[in-house]
């Protein structure tokens, strides 16, 4: 009997041939579904990111949380606030990518790599660091990496959730001192952004479409049959 993840899942689908048993694919597909979803959020705001981080800065970092987009608007909004929403939207995210993980199994670090051939290394590294120090690696890196690192390892949930809800608050405490480090260059950049940013909006709304275009064309050229 074939081992319920015993073959990697193709790049972009979860087949009943990966070898992953029903439940299994079922809950990948669900995490893949609202990774897609919380990534166009991204892309909404990275395209509308002039706008929002003048007029609704929180809305920006509860949509986009970049940490370009953290650091501009840091210095204007209220800190206990910047910390919850940016707190609560990546470990929303971090959170998908443990489930997505420990769906995959044993095979999620080569799954991932397969989806991203450039950050194969990477995730080799993170695995390894999580399985030396699996506590401070989650502390430190509490991103999706090592966030599908910890399920493809098993980590508990419960202990899961707070490590990387601890990490992030960490984090989120250290672009507001680096906020108030770079206060007035930003408050220059943001002055220009409010002057400008109809323009800039338009601009960077051709450079993501673009970009996406770019991303998808050599894709569709490598599922073309010859």
């Amino acid at each position: 009997m074939a081992s319920a993840h015993a073959v990697a899942p193709p790049r972009f689908s979860v087949p009943e041939s990966s070898g992953l048993s029903g439940p299994a694919r079922a809950s990948v597909r669900r995490c893949l579904l609202v990774l897609g979803v919380l990534s166009a959020g991204n892309i909404v705001g990275v395209m509308s990111s002039l706008y929002l981080a003048v007029h609704y800065p929180l809305v920006l970092v509860a949509i986009s949380p970049l940490g370009r987009h953290l650091l501009l608007v840091a210095p204007s909004v209220d800190p206990m606030a910047f910390v919850i929403v940016a707190v609560l939207r990546r470990t929303v995210f971090a959170t998908a990518c443990f489930f997505l993980g420990r769906g995959l199994g044993p095979t999620a670090v080569m799954w991932l790599g397969a989806r991203a051939p450039r950050t194969r290394r990477v995730y080799r590294w993170l695995e390894q660091f999580f399985a030396r120090a699996s506590t401070i690696a989650i502390l430190v890196f509490p991103g999706p990496a090592m966030s599908a690192v910890a399920g493809s390892a098993g980590m508990r949930t419960a202990r899961f959730v707070p490590l990387v809800m601890s990490g992030l608050v960490l984090r989120m405490l250290l672009v507001l001192e680096l906020g108030e480090w770079f206060q007035r260059p930003i408050g220059q950049l943001m002055a220009l952004i409010e002057q400008y940013w109809i323009g800039g909006t338009v601009l960077l709304v051709i450079c993501v479409v673009l970009y996406q275009w770019q991303r998808a064309v050599p894709r569709q050229e490598s599922e073309t049959p010859h």
